[in-house]
């Protein structure tokens, strides 16, 4: 069937089926003879009535309409320490990237997909030094049997046109679509602890009350069930709400897969209608299709599967769980929050009426700050070395009256200053400035080093350093880490941004250099050290990671109280992050100045740039609305604009979406009539032009003009079609 626009004014039709390319659904409305290109997340499927005016369209549910068309699109900021970093939220609409998605999703999962209906928003980046796609969010049908859920809805509830009294199974088989469930939360690992996963939450909230819907229904809930919960609360952060542990399957799996195999192991068509009935069953086929290939691979029939199954603890399932994973789920933290005001206040009064506490606060760190300050007066430090005496030495010796008996070389000279308890104090200076000299005096191994110190050093009673140092253990890095537990690792772990689950079975050499930083950050943690010593710190890392890694550094410190003490020969990358209290600058043994650390950022300013702007340009409401029906797809601006092909924000001030720019021209506008883009478009100069005067009535021949080209992927009327004199009339 040709790509055909349906009619212009508002209407309705069915959606006869549903094909996919890549990113993008194409529907079917035999009623009205045309194809409409829509987003993949677009909560639509075949036999659902769309409605469309204006440019958008929505499925027409139960209790509500569900938008489908116009990408959802929003601005953010990320906080990166220092650093804001200007991102988009969205919904994938572009062929790269759908791949980086692809790829991000790849390295976590490894192929596996998640049953039922799934939407997915991206957090896209701009800046040429951060990947595309950092990270990104999945929503799916929820599971059917949820103890916390059904336990928190048990009451009577009302909302529009949905109410019920009790939540029974009658009220869950027909209201469990009003549900949202948050499948997956994905960040880059380089980007762990930048609170990417927050900030995906609220946007994915945004995105479900309105752009959500399976069965006719809009949902009138979210919730997210995890193990990683318990040691990084990004869902509490966003303004989820703890309702209890999900139920787990370990007591009843073995009935649960004796029932379907028995049922539909040699009845393929049954399988297939029992996984029509919803999508939310498809969970219970993928575990039965998993049981029937370990019987295979094991040799098992089905009562000794069911032997093996019925016999699981928690002790023998941590010894056979390779060989039943994907089958076996054991109690996880579930939260919820309301979409509408309705759900909102029903949530806030039942976690009232039945004081569901939450059981998985984060282990408690306790490290005791220092009770003094560190003082040095009138530090010197000099290192003193002796070599054989020989032709060569001795020439020396005879040039520059040195004796290779006693060189003595001074590296700081009286220094004087205090370092306040809990305070963070960066070192700066060049190479051989004395900087790894002051560290070692400071972590008290002086005594171990070939060289004299004088001074004063006083040290409060407490002090107990630890020095960021590689890790030499084999061990994978959850062993190695040295917390007392699992818990106490995994959130240590989290707490320094190292909260991707395959990095804890990593060992220390084949992580990268910003995770390697975060893991000698998650030690110096377990180890309760209360001053904390890092040389060369970021020196090795791209300035993403440097950014990243230093703020985490500077908020675990803070918030435990602990002194800092970190050198590095430059900082441009990361000390916006770190937001050092004091900074000690070394230029040589007698050249030294202390600087308040608020003074100094003021000083260097952002030198690195702190920002990428996104792509942008701000046209009037009239042609944004032009675009989104794609009665044009060009517009021509007064003036040369900063634009590239590639994706776009197009904006009114008010109203956006984006777009890909296919090509961009400047040129006077005096030329403007000898066809600005292609044969194609030549028959439509003349009203161009036209259409430029009345938008710009003071314009001049001589002035220039910027003509933009759009691809148009999602326009609901003319889509495709050239432009015409009524058209351009609209602008």
């Amino acid at each position: 069937m040709p790509h055909t626009p349906p009619p212009t004014q508002p209407a309705t039709a069915k959606v006869d089926k549903v094909t996919w390319k890549g990113h993008i659904k194409r529907l079917h409305l035999p009623s009205v003879a045309s194809t409409v290109d829509v987003p993949l997340s677009a909560c639509v499927t075949s036999g659902d009535c769309i409605r469309w005016n204006a440019g958008d369209a929505w499925v027409v549910g139960k209790n509500g309409e569900c938008k489908i068309l116009q990408p959802y699109t929003e601005p953010d900021i990320l906080h990166l320490g220092g650093h804001d970093l200007h991102v988009l939220i969205k919904e994938v609409t572009e062929p790269e990237e759908h791949i980086r998605y692809q790829a991000l999703a790849d390295y976590h999962y490894r192929g596996k997909t998640i049953h039922g209906r799934t939407s997915r928003l991206i957090v896209r980046a701009f800046h040429p030094n951060y990947p595309t796609v950092l990270g990104y969010i999945e929503l799916a049908t929820p599971f059917f049997m949820n103890k916390a859920r059904s336990r928190i809805l048990d009451a009577p509830f009302s909302s529009g046109t949905v109410e019920w009294d009790r939540w029974d199974m009658a009220t869950l088989r027909k209201y469990i679509h009003l549900t949202v469930r948050i499948a997956r939360t994905v960040v880059a690992p380089e980007f762990r602890g930048a609170d990417i996963g927050q900030l995906l939450v609220k946007h994915a909230t945004t995105f479900a009350r309105s752009r959500w819907q399976v069965s006719g229904y809009l949902p009138e809930f979210i919730e997210i069930s995890a193990d990683m919960l318990k040691y990084v609360p990004f869902a509490e952060r966003a303004g989820m709400a703890y309702v209890g542990e999900t139920e787990g399957n370990l007591h009843r799996v073995a009935k649960d897969m004796r029932y379907l195999i028995k049922r539909f192991r040699n009845n393929p068509h049954a399988k297939s209608e029992f996984e029509n009935i919803s999508g939310i069953l498809d969970q219970q086929v993928s575990r039965m299709d998993r049981s029937m290939a370990i019987m295979q691979q094991e040799g098992l029939d089905l009562d000794a599967l069911v032997a093996k199954l019925d016999g699981l603890s928690h002790r023998s399932v941590l010894k056979q769980y390779a060989l039943f994973h994907g089958i076996v789920s054991f109690p996880k933290p579930h939260y919820m929050a309301g979409l509408s005001r309705y759900s909102a206040e029903f949530l806030a009064d039942r976690l009232q009426q039945l004081k569901i506490s939450n059981q998985h606060t984060p282990p408690k760190i306790h490290i005791q700050p220092l009770v003094e300050p560190i003082i040095l007066e009138d530090v010197s430090v000099q290192y003193r070395s002796t070599v054989r005496r020989t032709q060569y030495t001795h020439a020396v010796q005879q040039a520059f009256n040195i004796s290779p008996d006693d060189v003595l070389t001074t590296i700081i000279k009286d220094l004087t200053l205090t370092i306040a308890p809990g305070s963070i104090m960066l070192v700066l200076g060049p190479s051989g400035s004395g900087k790894t000299s002051l560290l070692q005096l400071l972590s008290a191994s002086i005594d171990n080093l070939p060289q004299a110190a004088h001074g004063k050093v006083t040290l409060p009673s407490n002090f107990n350093p630890s020095t960021f140092r590689d890790f030499r253990s084999k061990k994978p890095l959850i062993e190695a880490l040295g917390a007392q537990d699992v818990r106490s690792a995994l959130y240590l772990l989290g707490l320094a941004g190292v909260s991707e689950p395959t990095l804890y079975l990593k060992r220390y050499q084949e992580l990268s250099k910003g995770q390697q930083y975060r893991a000698m950050l998650a030690r110096v943690m377990a180890s309760r050290s209360n001053v904390w010593i890092a040389d060369e710190f970021c020196a090795n890392l791209d300035p993403a990671s440097a950014s990243v890694v230093a703020d985490n550094f500077q908020r675990a410190a803070r918030r435990l109280g602990v002194t800092v003490v970190a050198a590095a020969p430059h900082c441009a990358t990361f000390v916006h992050s770190l937001r050092p209290d004091l900074v000690l600058l070394l230029g040589s043994s007698w050249e030294h100045s202390l600087v308040p650390g608020a003074e100094y950022l003021a000083q260097v300013g952002h030198a690195h740039g702190n920002t990428q702007a996104i792509p942008a340009l701000t046209i009037e409401p009239a042609l944004l609305q032009m675009l989104k029906t794609g009665e044009t797809t060009m517009v021509v601006c007064k003036g040369r604009k900063s634009v590239k092909p590639g994706l776009i924000l197009v904006t009114d001030g008010t109203d956006q979406l984006t777009m890909t720019v296919k090509d961009v021209v400047c040129k006077r506008f005096s030329r403007l009539s000898e066809g600005a883009m292609g044969p194609d478009e030549l028959e439509c100069s003349a009203q161009m032009t036209w259409a430029t005067k009345q938008r710009y009535p003071d314009i001049q021949d001589h002035n220039l003009v910027t003509i933009v080209r759009f691809e148009v992927p999602f326009a609901i009327s003319a889509m495709g079609r050239p432009c015409s004199t009524e058209t351009l009339r609209h602008v």
